[in-house]
């Protein structure tokens, strides 16, 4: 009796382990990293010479340049500041058809978080495949109207793809160069900087007004953005410093959490012992500060992140030319068919809120039919006070 009923406690157990088992897998509640169902037979290993010269547009968000993902022509951006292998934001319109997706359970703040990702086959130069294996692909709501970028343009390829050999990124002519970290690398007139390597990401120590700032080396990143430290700079800015209410993040589904931050359009930070005028961001909320890429491009750099550890070098260029900021006094987005003030500057001659939704301009009700005319007139005038706009 005491044997039968052992079997039967066993069996009860095992029938009580696997329920467990099969609810923590649709109902994941702890830490789950990359449980990926996904057979290894379609991930396509090459061993490859890095010779090629990648030509990159710089269009001061982001590096791009063309490639080829699953066969197809596209362009990519360049980020150092993505760890991921390759991220794809497509909007459901947009998705691309037959494309296979999986589902992986990743490590959420509400302990259930999952992504989709996608086997990418991505060529990159004449004869190279740059990078194979998993991307991630989101999907995302549908762009907003009237913005002037492309679903393309939000393709990243990550730090995990890029740290494959020596980099040389070569601002001075567009130029991408990879070189094998069996090979030596010619760092005549470069100069070596300080940097980690933690979390998947680079990271820099830069300079600014004599406080040293640790800050991910960010090509995906247009501006350089530093928390402030011991300085109140928000509260007391410097006479050529605009300050502004509104977004920090503003990409698709941009958001509005109302903080201030302060747009410093001529900044003179050290790097590679040389002092340099840039545009930077200072804010008082940012989750990592960013060496973004109108610092970054004002060098030419040396990257290797080998099994010895990370190395950087920087060349700065002889002649930069800094173009002069204009204040631009509010930002838009289109929200629901209306026009919304995302960010605005503040100097005291302030007429809208954050938040404010435009309904109509000139006495004309915002349709859609009208709303991208008015994003483009309204966007490109920095005096509002010749129009007559109502919002709610």
């Amino acid at each position: 009796m005491k044997k039968k009923t052992k079997r039967v406690f066993l069996v009860i157990l095992a029938v009580i382990v696997a329920l467990c088992a099969a609810f923590f897998y649709f109902f994941p509640v702890g830490l789950y990293i990359h449980t990926l169902k996904v057979s290894t037979d379609e991930i396509v290993v090459v061993d490859v010479r890095f010779d090629d010269t990648i030509h990159f547009k710089n269009n001061g968000q982001h590096i791009v340049f063309k490639a080829e993902l699953n066969g197809e022509p596209d362009s990519l951006i360049y980020d150092t500041g993505d760890n991921s292998i390759m991220t794809l934001m497509y909007t459901p319109s947009t998705r691309p058809e037959g494309m296979k997706f999986y589902r992986v359970r990743v490590t959420g703040v509400d302990k259930k978080s999952s992504i989709k990702i996608t086997t990418l086959y991505t060529k990159v130069g004449t004869e190279k495949i740059y990078n194979t294996g998993l991307g991630q692909a989101v999907l995302f709501p549908e762009q907003p109207l009237c913005e002037k970028y492309t679903i393309t343009d939000h393709h990243l390829l990550g730090f995990e793809s890029l740290h494959i050999g020596h980099e040389i990124v070569d601002f001075t002519n567009s130029e991408i160069r990879f070189v094998n970290y069996s090979d030596t690398i010619d760092t005549t007139g470069y100069v070596p900087v300080k940097c980690t390597y933690e979390r998947n990401v680079l990271w820099v120590y830069p300079q600014i007004d004599g406080v040293e700032y640790k800050c991910i080396f960010d090509t995906g990143n247009g501006r350089a953005g530093f928390v402030l430290k011991d300085e109140q700079r928000v509260e007391n800015p410097q006479a050529d410093d605009y300050v502004y209410e509104g977004s920090f993040g503003t990409g698709i589904g941009g958001h509005t959490d109302k903080q201030r931050f302060v747009n410093a359009p001529k900044v003179k930070f050290n790097i590679a012992d040389t002092d340099k005028e840039t545009e930077i961001i200072y804010v008082k909320n940012l989750a990592d500060n960013n060496m973004g890429l109108k610092a970054i491009s004002q060098f030419d750099w040396i990257i290797s992140v080998s099994s010895k550890g990370p190395s950087l070098y920087a060349k700065p260029h002889i002649n930069d030319e800094v173009k002069p900021c204009h204040p631009v006094r509010y930002k838009l987005i289109t929200d629901n068919g209306k026009l919304k003030i995302l960010t605005r500057l503040i100097d005291g001659n302030e007429v809208f809120k954050v938040g404010d939704r435009i309904v109509s301009v000139n006495g004309e009700k915002i349709t859609k039919e009208n709303i991208c005319y008015y994003y483009d007139l309204l966007t490109n005038s920095d005096d509002w006070s010749g129009f007559e706009i109502k919002v709610r």
